[in-house]
Order: structure tokens, then sequence, then C-alpha cells
């Protein structure tokens, strides 16, 4: 398994020596023997233990061995890829974090004497170059100039640097340079034992180089941060960190986002995938908003404090009903932060060693000052700019609104016209209506007087031509009845000449005498009548003359029925004029 310890420049550790008070180390060791048991599920397997900053190595080997091992091995069941180095101390804490660390290795109590054990020490990066080739003529048990001495990080002993060599009383003892044959003693190791009742740790001893004993390393840059290049889920990189004897990664502010972000590009061979949120440029660490959605805190409701570098349009905690919600956050190889779906999404995920975080400098605060600074100012840029935003969308509202109210006037006047237009078209519509029906009503009646006409005039022709018929018939009945009348009178004309001539003959035969008289008589008796009655026409001199011969003849039954016969046919053109006896 591949993974990578992101480390940082300061920790625990510091150059000021810390007041030193029974409570105050108490508090420490018991602080240090904590993190090297949880540590000690990874460590212990590879025959050493371990701190965020040291490690023992119980391999007993000669101090040129120890120091190529600690400097040529990262490896102690996690990786330290800032390197390492065999123990340089510059400050009491130092001492004493290495010597809870070896007593947590081997036991606070001796099992030999002191230089007969040699788990009684343990090797320091600490070796004397100068002066080493013959002990001063001169010099008694104590052989001590700061300057002959240097650590293997660099650093020379001066009166001013930290030092705990063996004393003797309130004299000290210790180096002393002893030399057997031309071996001399140019190499530091360190004391298990405290003594009783002595608020102290481990002191310092020179001895030969050759001798074997167990070697603490220093990591050059303490571990904080490891990340495991493997895909899991947030969940599970969690479970992973606490199994390993860690903690779930938390980032409290913009310096450790920093060293979290140089320290992250040791993990990846190769450059970061050109998918900006492909799983491989993003790393998990404990921080979540699943007991506040939109309030991301570290997984122990530890409250995150600093002004976050959430990428562009992040956090938006999206939600699906596979994946949930974006509750899980995700930092980039660049350094930017993204809330993300936890639940099934594998990504590589960072470790923490020390929970306590990393111990502030001078320059850690300066960055965190300026990035806040630089978060307050885009804040307040962003307020800016969201407020003209704002009453630019308001502005742009508003005049979207005037646009409408214009618009919905117009459409108001726009419908009133169309609603005049359609009331207008309606009447227009209803008067062509009347229009038509008083035409069709017109029509109709023009129709029905056009066929009264025409019955009228059918019968009116039909009476003119009846009429015309009748006149017609009635002319022809005028015709036959005035030619009856014609030939009755012919007929009664002959009848009384007829008559006269009978009556002539009646009279020749009785008054034979009276012949020509009576015929003058007669014409005598007609002039007479002329006279008095100038107006009557042949007829009714006829009929005169037959009422005289009625007179006279009023037993003659056929002229009578000649009278009647005359008078009916007066009447009636139609009826056939009576025979009269004599006629042929």
């Amino acid at each position: 398994m591949i993974f990578l310890l992101l480390c940082v420049t300061a920790g625990l550790v510091s150059s000021q020596r810390p007041k030193e008070t029974p409570d105050l180390w108490a508090e420490i060791r018991n602080d240090s023997e904590t993190r090297i048991t949880r540590l000690d599920v990874t460590t212990k397997k590879y025959n050493c233990h371990a701190t965020c900053q040291f490690s023992i190595h119980k391999e007993l080997v000669d101090y040129e061995t120890a120091k190529a091992n600690c400097a040529n091995s990262t490896w102690i069941g996690f990786y330290t890829p800032g390197g390492r180095k065999l123990l340089s101390i510059h400050s009491e804490l130092e001492n004493r974090l290495a010597t809870y660390l070896f007593q947590h290795a081997y036991g606070t109590e001796l099992e030999n004497p002191r230089y007969e054990d040699p788990t009684n020490w343990a090797w320091i990066g600490l070796e004397k170059e100068n002066n080493t080739m013959s002990r001063p003529d001169n010099a008694g048990k104590l052989v001590w100039n700061a300057n002959d001495w240097r650590w293997v990080d660099g650093q020379k002993l001066d009166s001013s640097s930290y030092a705990n060599w063996m004393t003797k009383g309130e004299a000290q003892v210790q180096p002393d340079m002893w030399q057997v044959e031309d071996d001399r003693q140019t190499a530091a190791r360190i004391y298990r034992k405290i003594r009783k009742n002595h608020d102290e740790s481990g002191v310092w001893d020179d001895t030969f180089k050759d001798k074997l004993h167990p070697y603490i390393c220093k990591f050059n840059v303490p571990v904080h941060y490891l990340i495991f290049p493997e895909g899991k889920t947030w969940h599970e990189a969690k479970a992973d960190c606490e199994a390993r004897g860690f903690y779930f990664a938390k980032i409290r502010n913009k310096a450790e986002n920093d060293i979290f972000v140089e320290n992250a590009k040791l993990v990846f061979e190769e450059d970061r995938h050109e998918r900006k949120f492909h799983h491989q440029n993003w790393i998990w660490i404990g921080a979540t908003d699943l007991k506040s959605q939109g309030t991301f805190a570290f997984y122990d409701d530890e409250p995150i404090k600093f002004t976050i570098p959430w990428a562009k349009k992040q956090h938006d905690n999206k939600t699906t009903k596979k994946q949930g919600s974006q509750d899980y956050a995700a930092v980039s190889r660049w350094g930017e932060w993204d809330d993300s779906y936890g639940l099934d999404w594998k990504r590589p995920y960072a470790c923490q060693c020390n929970p306590k975080g990393i111990k502030m400098d001078l320059e850690m605060e300066r960055i965190n000052k300026e990035w806040e600074g630089l978060a307050a100012k885009k804040q307040k840029e962003k307020e800016d700019a969201e407020a003209a935003k704002k009453a630019i969308k308001e502005e742009r509202k508003k005049k979207k609104e005037e646009r409408q109210k214009v618009k919905e006037e117009r459409q108001r006047k726009k419908e009133e016209r169309q609603r005049k237009k359609e009331e207008n078209q309606r009447k227009k519509e209803e008067q062509k209506d009347a229009n038509s029906k008083k035409k069709e009503e017109r029509q109709r009646n023009k129709e029905e007087r056009q066929r009264k006409k025409e019955e009228a005039q059918q019968k009116n022709k039909e009476e003119k031509e009846r009429k015309k018929a009748e006149k017609e018939a009635k002319k022809e009945a005028s015709k036959a009845a005035k030619a009856a009348r014609k030939a009755a009178k012919a007929a009664a004309k002959a009848a009384r000449k007829a008559l006269r001539g009978g009556m002539e003959l009646m009279e020749k035969r009785q008054w034979p005498s009276r012949v020509g008289g009576a015929g003058r008589r007669g014409e005598r008796s007609i002039e007479a009548e002329k006279r008095q009655w100038p107006s009557y026409n042949g007829r009714s001199r006829g009929k005169r003359e037959i009422d005289v011969e009625k007179r006279q003849w009023a037993n003659y039954g056929a002229q009578r029925k000649a009278e009647r016969n005359l008078e009916a046919e007066e009447e009636d053109p139609d009826i056939v004029p009576p025979f009269i006896p004599g006629q042929q």
C-alpha cells in the first residue's frame, strides 16, 4: 500500500523550554503515551514505535548503521516522505518526548546495570567532529567543548544550545571522550532511566560508535497529514484512519490548507487529471454538513472557524435520489474544497497524526491573517457586487415591471380595441344579420307580393279569360238570341202576317162586303197607333198588335202560347223559337 505523509514545519516541538512543572510534564507524557499507543497498531509489527515526530527502532545496531537506517528508510508502517535523520534534540520538550518514546518501547525500569544492557541506551544524532584524535593530556574526567560537537541535522552546539549531558550532583561528567587503544568515544546516546524524585528526562553520554543500541529517528518535518491514494468512500476512509491509529484529517486554517496542498503533490507521480472533478483530483477530509445542512463542521462536531476556500460555484449541495445529497467535504490537489456525494464515490483520503493540529508559528499566523483579510475583502467585494447586482437586478426588475405595465396597458388597450372591434364586428354581424333578415323578409314579402300579384294576375287573367269567355259566350248567346229574336220576329211577323191573313180571310168570310173597308180600317188603326205611341218600335207595335189580337182572339190558345214563348226567349236567347201553327 502506498501512502503519503503531509508534513509540517512545526508541531508540538518548540525551541523554547516550557515551564517545568510536574503537572505540565505529566499531561505531555500522558498525551504522548496515548498517541504512541494508537500508532502501535501500525508500527509495532515493524519492530518500532512512533509518534508524529519521532520513531524508535528496537533493532540493535552501531551508530553509523543507525544513522544510515534513519536517512535511507521512510517506511515505519507509514511513509515519512520528508525523510528522517538520527535524532537531533534542540529543547527539553524534544528530549522528554524522545525519553517517553524510549520508555514506551522498553519500560521505565532497567533489568540490568546501566552499562551492561544495550537497551538501556539509544543512539541519538550527535557526534564529535573536532578534536577526535586523542584526549587532551591535561583533561580530567570531562572533555567538553561545545564547538567540537554537531548534530546530524547540521546544527552545531554552542554555549546557548540545549544539552542534557550526564551529571553527578551538580557537576557535568559527560562527555569524557574515553579512549580504548585507538578507539575513542565520539558518538552520543540517550539514557532510558529517569532518576526517582527528579523532574528530568533522559541524560546523554558519549560512547564508542561500534556499540549496539536501539536508535531514535526524527522526522525532518513532523508528520501531520497522511494521504492514502487508494479510493474509498468517505465513511470507509474515516474508519481506515482510525484503524491505523490516526484521525480523519482536519484542516483548521489557511496555513494548514497550504501545507496540505504542497505536500499532497508528493503523493501523485502523475499530473492532475484534466477533468477537474475527476476522483483522483480530490481527497476526502473529515468535514461534513450531515448535522446541519449547508454548514460544514468536522466529523466530531468541531466547528470550522476559518474561511473555507470553496471551488467556484461550490458548495452547491446537490441532491439525487440515487446518491443522496452532497454532505461530505473533499479537498483538491490544488487546495479548493468541494461538497460531494460520499456514500459511493471512492476517492483518495487524508488521515491526521496529531489531533490537535499544527502549532502556529509567525509565518502561519501571517498566512492566515492575509488569507482572512483577503477573504474578508473578497467577501465585501462579493457583497458589494451582490448589492450592486441586486440593485441592478431591482432596477431591471423595476424597469421590467414598468415595461410589463406598459405592455399590459398596451395589451389592455389592444384587448379593448379588439373588444370594441369584436363588439363592432358583432354589431355589424348583428346588423348584417338583421339586414339580411330584413332583406330576406323583404324578399319573402316581395316574393309573396309577387306570388300574390302573379296569383292575382293569374286570377285576373283567369277572371278576364272567364269574363271574356262569358262575354264571348254572352256575345255568342246575344248573337244567338238576336238571331233567335230576329227569327222570332220573323216568325212573329210571319205569324202576324199569317194571322192578319187569316183574319182578313175570316173577315172576308164573315163580311165579304166589308173586305175593302176592313182593309182600310186596319191601316187607319195602325197609323193611329203610331201617332199615339211614336216611340214604340216594331216590337212594341207588334206587341200592341198582339194585345189587340189577344183581346180579339181571347180563346185562341196558340196565340197565347206564342206570347209566352216570346217572353221566355227574351230572358234566355238560347230557347228555340216556339212552334207557330201554320208556319212551315
